[in-house]
């Protein structure tokens, strides 16, 4: 037969001969997006160039040049509120802190509030000695004192309530319905009773006052080695919602040695502050088979310091005892323990000497007086 008609049979062996690589399909995989490539290419770590600030402190400056001295420093200006400084030192008659009353609802009816647990951070400072057992305690003297609570809910309020009080009786009087010579007398009664009632309300309203001083008194017995006195100044008109306890930095040494000797002086001079100054000033007389009496005249200057110091503080914080150029009206510059205005013992010196004298309602009764003193009644 022809060559055309011989078939194109393979060769042996081909048919089990491996295609080449040009001619082989591809591999099947997973199908993968752009993300998880550009992560796959991203698996080396982030390096930030780390640069030396100097920081200006106004005093000190630190530089950071550990990673490289060379480079180029970079100043950092802080905010003004960062470079206050602390304060560590006090002067006599700075005020280091004012304590605020902690109830908040209805300030005008209910009275002043202190917690004495929470203790401001001012009075722990540098330079102070006062301690957090020491003012929580005196702080609860004075909150659990009766006089201090009696101070807070009636000083202010006793002359309003009666004002209100006596107001709605009138408005009663006037809407009674009643005329004639019998509204005249009760309008006439109302008065005298009105005036009488104001006079009460302003004699309790100095009680009040007067046994708060022996309060803080007892209080500031507490403070004054840490040279700290306590104040307070009521600063509301109609209501106690606005009592402050002010924290006085107060050296109380020098004053209280001038008071001994003033003290002193007066009685030489046989013009003793004793029945002016009101204190418990008499002798301690311990009875029995022999009686001994202890003078009281040692602490006595610190007695009389402790008993104004409220009432100094109260005119001082309120500007009353500052410097002023006119001797005439106002206070002559003559500064002894506080620059700027009168120190506590001058301004005691100065009530002492224009106080009357105690007057004792028994001196009228010779027979009285002598009764009550053989009865061992004071």
């Amino acid at each position: 037969m022809g060559s055309n008609n011989i078939e194109n049979k393979p060769e042996i062996g081909q048919e089990d001969a491996v295609p080449s690589l040009a001619q082989q399909s591809p591999k099947k995989g997973w199908i993968k997006f752009e993300e998880e490539s550009h992560q796959e290419n991203n698996t080396t770590p982030a390096v930030i160039k780390t640069e030396s600030i100097q920081v200006n402190l106004e005093r000190s400056l630190s530089a950071s040049t550990e990673n490289d001295p060379n480079k180029p420093l970079r100043t950092v200006e802080l905010p003004p509120a960062a470079n206050e400084t602390i304060r560590h030192g006090f002067t006599n008659g700075d005020v280091i802190v004012t304590i605020l009353p902690v109830n908040t609802r209805f300030p005008w009816i209910t009275p002043a509030k202190f917690r004495p647990e929470l203790v401001p951070e001012e009075l722990m400072a540098q330079g102070l000695t006062l301690t957090v057992e020491e003012y929580v305690q005196a702080m609860e003297l004075l909150v659990n004192d009766v006089r201090f609570t009696l101070y807070n809910v009636c000083y202010k309020r006793i002359l309003v309530v009666w004002i209100l009080l006596a107001f709605i009786v009138l408005l009663g009087l006037l809407f009674s319905g009643l005329n004639g010579l019998v509204l005249f007398g009760l309008g006439v009664a109302w008065l005298i009773l009105n005036a009488a009632a104001i006079f009460i309300s302003m004699w309790l309203k100095f009680k009040l006052a007067r046994n708060l001083e022996r309060c803080l008194a007892y209080v500031n017995k507490q403070f004054l080695r840490h040279k700290i006195v306590l104040a307070l100044d009521d600063r509301g008109k109609l209501s106690c919602h606005k009592v402050n306890l002010c924290f006085l930095y107060m050296d109380a040494g020098p004053c209280i040695a001038h008071l001994q000797g003033s003290i002193e002086t007066q009685e030489r001079e046989a013009n003793g502050w004793e029945q002016r100054m009101d204190i418990a000033a008499n002798d301690i007389v311990i009875q029995g088979s022999r009686t001994t009496r202890l003078s009281r005249k040692q602490g006595l200057a610190e007695q009389v310091f402790t008993r104004y110091l409220q009432r100094w503080g109260k005119d001082f914080l309120r500007r009353r005892l500052d410097w002023t150029l006119d001797e005439i009206t106002g206070n002559p510059s003559d500064p002894r323990h506080i620059t700027t205005a009168l120190c506590p013992c001058q301004y005691i010196e100065e009530l002492l000497l224009n106080k009357a004298p105690h007057i004792d309602i028994r001196d009228c009764c010779p027979i009285w007086s002598r009764l009550m003193a053989r009865l061992g009644i004071d």
